[in-house]
């Protein structure tokens, strides 16, 4: 069997614009067979978390209440229809350019489940990239507390070394080499992730996409943060029982009042948790040796790792996270 052009395999990382890139490929299918590109069918999500969960065996699991075996082997039977019809399309019409993306793949695979993933791609394509956009330890911090609190009411605190847990997998048994961009204004294309993928890795331009002028995320203020962690906490009642049902209501009620709200301010991490998180870091070192990727902005040697380490794990709240 031939292989057949280039496979992008774009893993994130979460709150990089992610969603701003796969919604602009999933909404210009015409435009993209024009130039060549494919982005295979999502189904109900916008990315295709669906086919890697076939590819690789490995479900993510979002919330451990929920799910299940039951649901696991539906999500994997669904990501194997997904991809069979992929790998029909790509034999069938050859694309230039075929591209997979997922934010949710950034965490640690086991060598099976990469393997896996390789076994499935190499025998189709002629070149493999992976892919991934990289925050600096403090804003993705930050990015990732406010996900958190519009889904959960706890706060996730990241491992030391966060990073290199989720790239040295891929970079030893990934399917292709692995590049990281820093995700920032002024190392993006015309500051916009769109425009900078299309401009690194597709023979389109993102001027040729149509895209919506409103944004792919909604950034709460601190208060929000707040009141929406309160809410999955149970300490603040919903309004009405519609809105009580489903903590999507809740948080679209909390995100409307909030953008209403007067004199709106973006969250801002709390005194000292940005040198905190830095400190904390084990594997800024391991990045800058292994990609050439170096954050400007770092404050490391402002705290000894150890206070760093305490200060970070003890955090619980929105009030811990920035200034309420």
């Amino acid at each position: 069997m031939s292989k057949h052009g280039r496979l992008i395999v774009h893993i994130g990382q979460g709150k990089t614009g992610s969603t701003s890139i796969q919604n602009a490929l999933k909404n210009n299918p015409e435009t993209l067979e024009r130039f060549g590109v494919f982005f295979p069918v999502t189904g109900r999500h916008t990315n295709h978390q669906d086919i890697f969960t076939f590819l690789t065996g490995d479900v993510k699991h979002h919330d451990p209440a929920l799910g299940g075996a039951r649901d696991d082997a539906r999500k994997t039977a669904l990501g194997k229809t997904f991809w069979e019809a992929a790998r029909e399309r790509i034999l069938r019409e050859q694309p230039d350019v075929t591209v997979l993306s997922c934010e949710n793949q950034f965490r640690p695979f086991s060598v099976a489940a990469l393997e896996s993933l390789s076994r499935h791609f190499t025998p189709l394509f002629a070149e493999i990239r992976v892919v991934a956009y990289l925050r600096s330890p403090a804003e993705h911090f930050l990015s990732m507390a406010q996900q958190d609190v519009k889904k959960r009411p706890k706060i996730t605190i990241p491992p030391r070394n966060a990073l290199r847990e989720v790239l040295e997998p891929w970079t030893l048994h990934g399917p292709g080499p692995v590049e990281v961009i820093r995700y920032a204004r002024d190392t993006l294309q015309d500051g916009d992730v769109v425009a900078d993928f299309c401009a690194r890795f597709l023979p389109v331009a993102a001027a040729d996409l149509a895209r919506p002028s409103s944004r792919d995320n909604t950034t709460l203020s601190p208060e929000a943060m707040a009141v929406l962690q309160d809410f999955h906490r149970r300490k603040v009642p919903p309004p009405t029982r519609f809105h009580g049902a489903r903590a999507q209501r809740m948080k679209d009620l909390i995100q409307r009042a909030d953008s209403a709200e007067p004199g709106f301010q973006k969250p801002r991490l709390a005194a000292g948790l940005k040198q905190a998180i830095e400190a904390r870091a084990g594997d800024l070192d391991w990045l800058k040796t292994e990609f050439g990727l170096e954050f400007p902005d770092l404050e490391r040697a402002a705290l000894p790792a150890q206070e760093a380490y305490a200060h970070v794990e003890r955090i619980e709240t929105v009030a811990q996270v920035c200034a309420v």
